[in-house]
């Protein structure tokens, strides 16, 4: 039996390549394509904007799968999947009414002030709330949420500027910690 199972290990290694690292198939990103029924009130994310704070350190082991900077206007909401801003966006990851908050979508967001790195994120989703509040003074605070489509992401308040409330926004190749932990 032990000789079965020696057998049985060796031979589903790397192809007989003793040695070699064991390797996954690369993958290809696909461009999201502009939805042609999206209202034309919608705007890329991904204007120039000034961040107060230092942006969140590159990561080694998780991709960024999108980055930018937007402003919501009173009644809008931002994919942060897409990079899409407007009055009504699919699959919306967070809003903003007017007031001194805004409201993550999926009804998790937590503040840090140390930061937004994925490790960082994770753990601040373990004590979540549904609302993220902007104090003022306080800009350049790491608000962390899963997006619609359960990625980590991290969007930096910048202040109030052109109407709005303006973000700093990073998307993580990395699965939202659950809220049921």
């Amino acid at each position: 039996m032990f000789g079965l199972v020696v057998t049985l290990i060796t031979q589903s290694g790397n192809n007989g390549s003793h040695g070699a690292p064991v390797t996954s198939p690369t993958t290809t990103q696909e461009q999201a394509a502009a939805d042609p029924t999206e209202t034309p009130t919608q705007t890329p994310a991904d204007d120039v904007v000034t961040t107060l704070s230092p942006s969140p350190s590159p990561s080694k082991t998780t991709k960024i799968l999108k980055t930018g900077d937007f402003t919501l206007l009173k009644g809008y909401s931002a994919d942060l999947e897409h990079g899409t801003v407007g009055a009504s966006v699919k699959n919306p990851d967070m809003a903003w009414n007017g007031s001194d908050e805004f409201s993550a979508m999926n009804g998790r967001v937590a503040d840090t002030h140390e930061g937004a790195t994925p490790k960082t994120c994770a753990e601040a989703l373990d004590s979540p709330s549904s609302t993220g509040w902007m104090v003022s003074g306080l800009e350049g605070t790491w608000f962390c949420m899963p997006t619609s489509a359960n990625h980590l992401a991290a969007v930096e308040w910048l202040g109030s500027g052109d109407g709005g409330i303006r973000y700093h926004y990073i998307v993580w190749d990395m699965t939202a910690p659950s809220g049921d932990d």
